[in-house]
């Protein structure tokens, strides 16, 4: 399987997949989304989000499905009243916010509450072909809990740093708790039929490098601690927004660290000759004429040629994409010699 040999290190030969490549931007998924009533519906409908994951590797020759789902489906099982709200995205009306608020938290029980993404992995499993890999993910454990303390998005995570700064205990035991669940759940995904694992880190960004080893590091150090002990799957890190601290991730114990556009590569492997990335052609790129996507691919497979690399986008694929700005993506790296 071309995908895990390159992420454990065996190949220079290039997989490539794209971040949200079971989206908007592809009809099939909006003609499928318009059968369910709300996005946290449609994902814990096994059958339909098998058929979304597959939906991009049935229409281009990518290297990789991963499991249509959201990084805060087990919120809900917790006690969180979480609901996606059109134009606004999630939104939680209890917020986790002081020591007492853990009291009305309640164990997930993966195997039971979850028992829709087991469905879901089994069937793409055994629909995929055997030379293409499947992803099973989560959300990094700060990226999560940032949602249940936030309320929702944030764009400065000013109510999970203030948790962090006045109740530090209330904040470690959150999110301990959520690292516990988040790597079990992971490991999970490896039993039931992921062939490798990713961690979204998507708003470590947000935080300096001092507050990311402080807040952050030692949570999603405890999900691969825990994803280590019961699977040898390889493990992708990824976090948006977070050139400065790509350091500090490849420290990590995973087998390969993705990084966003705003990272330069060729800097990152003269630095870093032993770390397999992922990445990083900007996203917006995929709007540009194909011979263009073709040329600034193949700057990435240049500089890539002779060590290990996951071809991938800087981040996920915008909504209004052009598919034929897709396929020339995946032709680049198909054609490239």
């Amino acid at each position: 399987m071309l995908f895990v040999d390159a992420a454990l290190g065996k190949t220079t030969k290039k997989p490539v997949w794209m971040m949200r490549q079971a989206g908007r931007a592809l009809p099939e998924y909006r003609e499928l989304r318009q059968k369910f009533p709300d996005f946290l519906s449609f994902v814990r409908n096994a059958e339909a989000a098998a058929d979304a994951t597959l939906m991009p590797t049935n229409r281009f020759d990518i290297d990789a499905a991963i499991l249509f789902s959201d990084i805060l489906v087990a919120l809900p099982y917790m006690g969180f009243d979480l609901k996606f709200v059109p134009g606004k995205g999630p939104v939680i009306s209890n917020p986790f916010r002081s020591e007492s608020d853990m009291q009305n938290l309640h164990p997930v029980n993966l195997d039971k509450d979850l028992e829709y993404t087991k469905l879901a992995l089994q069937k793409v499993r055994k629909e995929l072909s055997k030379e293409k890999a499947l992803l099973g993910f989560v959300g990094g454990p700060i990226t999560v809990a940032s949602y249940a303390i936030e309320g929702g998005s944030s764009k400065d995570l000013h109510c999970t740093k203030a948790l962090y700064y006045q109740n530090k205990s209330a904040f470690e035991s959150f999110l301990s708790l959520l690292a516990e669940m988040t790597g079990e759940y992971l490991a999970r995904q490896a039993e039931w039929g992921a062939d490798a694992l990713v961690i979204m880190d998507s708003w470590a960004g947000h935080l300096s490098r001092e507050d990311y080893i402080r807040m952050a590091k030692p949570f999603t150090e405890k999900v691969i601690k825990i994803v280590r002990h019961h699977t040898e799957a390889p493990i992708i890190h990824y976090a948006n927004g977070a050139s400065h601290l790509v350091d500090t991730f490849t420290t990590l114990d995973v087998n390969v660290v993705g990084v966003d556009h705003r990272s330069e590569l060729s800097e990152l492997f003269n630095k870093h000759p032993n770390t397999i990335f992922q990445g990083n052609l900007d996203q917006a790129l995929l709007f540009a004429n194909p011979e263009e996507i073709q040329q600034q691919t193949k700057k990435i497979l240049e500089l890539s040629k002779n060590r290990s690399h996951v071809m991938n986008l800087g981040h996920g694929v915008l909504p209004d994409t052009p598919l034929s700005g897709i396929q020339a993506f995946v032709d680049a790296v198909r054609n490239f010699d």
